[in-house]
């Protein structure tokens, strides 16, 4: 079972209050520091922001991506790079952006690009290479370059299940998970309890993302669930 603290939102915390939510989340225990971005606001940037946060802790980094609004090949390239940066570490929720819709193509030219393919796509929406007029001579297929680092970078798609990635899911209370070669991301409120979690997983794993803005939220919520989540009848004097 995985735990990671977020997403934290762009749009609203940056700079040194993002290092700090980063810090106290590694301290309290997590797997991972997750960043969302909102292009519908003008916010982008989260795989930028979530290669930034890895250069400052050790555990992994998550992005929740607002889909649909930039090419799908650029998105590959700039996954490729940041898990470069991060040495592996990097973890990516797609989304769809506010009045867009996921759409499967976007999904499959990404999934194809961060394979190592040497790729060729004619698409409804999108032609690899274009081969436009002005720049030939071109090569018939590209392949992308550099490639991550990751053999496979753990990608999921919010609300959507589509084969090669996972889903990730809003928290419901009373929530059973299915078992799945690649286990369900949940995002989480702050006031989750462990215990309402192992239900939700049922002796299955799970990835819970649970939600804070401040680092002693972070710390907080890390007392809270860690040690439960991992170990079977943790005791409670612990954080007594």
């Amino acid at each position: 079972m995985r735990l990671g603290l977020g997403p934290i939102p762009l749009r609203e915390v940056g700079g040194d209050e993002l290092i700090s939510l980063a810090r106290a989340a590694a301290t309290a225990s997590f797997d991972a520091v997750w960043v969302a971005e909102d292009r519908a606001a003008g916010v982008g940037g989260a795989i930028a922001a979530a290669a930034l946060v890895a250069q400052v802790v050790p555990i992994r980094v998550g992005a929740i991506v607002d889909l649909g609004l930039y090419h799908p090949l650029y998105l590959a390239e700039d996954i490729a790079v940041a898990d470069i940066s991060t040495a592996g570490r990097l973890e990516v929720v797609f989304r769809p952006a506010a009045g867009a819709e996921v759409a499967n193509e976007d999904l499959d030219v990404v999934a194809l690009a961060l394979s190592g393919a040497h790729m060729q796509w004619e698409g409804e929406e999108l032609k690899i290479p274009a081969r436009l007029d002005a720049n030939q001579p071109a090569p018939s297929r590209l392949a992308l370059n550099p490639q991550p680092f990751q053999p496979v970078v753990p990608i999921w798609v919010l609300d959507v299940v589509r084969a090669g990635f996972g889903v990730a899911r809003g928290w419901n209370a009373g929530m059973t998970l299915a078992a799945a070669r690649i286990p369900d991301l949940v995002l989480c409120p702050a006031d989750v309890e462990a215990d309402d979690l192992l239900a939700a997983a049922a002796n299955k794993p799970a990835y819970f993302v649970v939600a804070a803005t401040a680092a002693g939220e972070a710390e907080a919520l890390g007392r809270k669930l860690a040690g439960p989540l991992r170990m079977p009848e943790f005791p409670d004097w612990i954080n007594a």
